[in-house]
C-alpha cells in the first residue's frame, strides 16, 4: 500500500474536513434555490468549485488523494462543470433583467415613489453605493436570488420589502422566463453533482477509516 495511517490522517483533516463543510453550505444554498451571486463581481459567492473550499496550501493533498481515487476526478469535474454552468447562467439572466424595458420602468417608478412614501431619500436605502447601476445591480440581484424578504441589517430591506411585489413579477415575464428557468434548471442539476459527490467522498471516507483503523476527526476541543 503506498500510503498509511498518517497520509489518511493528513486527507481526513485537511481534505474531507473542508469539502464536506463547503459541500454542505453549497447544498443548503441550492436547495433554498439561493444562487449566492453577486452583482458587484458577476460570480456566485460561495459556491465555487471544490477546491475552493480547501485552504491553499491543503489542495496538493486534495490531487494526491484523487491520484488514488482516480473515480472521485470525474465527481469533481462534474461539480464544477455544474458550478460553472450556474454562474454563467446567471450572468446572462442578470443582464437580461438590467436590459429589460420592464425592470427599468418598475425601478424609475419606484424611485419616484419611494422618496415620499418612506420619508427618506432613494439612495439612502443603498448604503455605501451611490450609483444608479449599483442600485440597479442590488435589485436585479435580489430577483436572481429568488430573494423573498431580506434580513433587517440589509440596508435596502425596508425598500426591498415595500416594493418586492413590483418586481418578482418580473421573473416570468415572457422576455426573461426562459433564462430564468435555465437557471433554475442549473441549480438543479447541481445541486444533483453536490448530493453525488458527497456520497461517493462519505464512501471512500468510510473505507479509509476502516482500512487503517483512523477516526474521521482525530481529537475533540473542549470537550465536557
Amino acid at each position: 500500500m503506498p500510503y498509511g495511517p498518517n497520509i489518511v490522517r493528513a486527507w481526513f483533516d485537511t481534505v474531507f474536513q473542508y469539502a464536506f463543510r463547503g459541500l454542505e453550505s453549497e447544498r443548503v444554498f441550492l436547495a433554498g434555490r439561493d444562487w449566492t451571486f453577486r452583482f458587484q463581481t458577476r460570480a456566485l459567492e460561495y459556491l465555487n468549485p471544490l477546491a475552493k473550499h480547501l485552504p491553499a496550501a491543503a489542495r496538493e493533498n486534495l490531487e494526491q488523494f484523487v491520484s488514488f481515487f482516480p473515480l472521485v476526478r470525474p465527481r469533481i469535474s462534474d461539480h464544477d462543470f455544474c458550478e460553472h454552468q450556474l454562474e454563467e447562467n446567471c450572468r446572462a439572466y442578470f443582464n437580461a433583467i438590467l436590459e429589460s424595458p420592464s425592470f427599468q420602468k418598475i425601478f424609475e417608478n419606484v424611485a419616484s415613489e419611494a422618496p415620499d412614501a418612506m420619508g427618506r431619500e432613494f439612495r439612502s436605502h443603498f448604503g455605501a453605493y451611490t450609483a444608479q447601476t449599483d442600485f440597479m445591480g442590488s435589485l436585479a440581484e435580489y430577483l436572481i436570488n429568488n430573494v423573498e424578504r431580506l434580513p433587517s441589517y440589509y440596508s435596502t430591506a425596508q425598500l426591498w420589502d415595500r416594493y418586492r411585489d413590483r418586481f418578482l413579477p418580473l421573473a416570468f415575464d415572457p422576455a426573461l422566463a426562459h433564462l430564468r428557468t435555465a437557471t433554475e434548471q442549473a441549480g438543479c442539476s447541481m445541486l444533483e453533482a453536490v448530493n453525488d459527490l458527497t456520497s461517493l467522498l462519505k464512501e471512500k471516507r468510510s473505507e479509509l477509516s476502516l482500512r487503517f483503523d483512523v477516526p474521521y476527526v482525530a481529537e475533540l476541543d473542549n470537550v465536557r
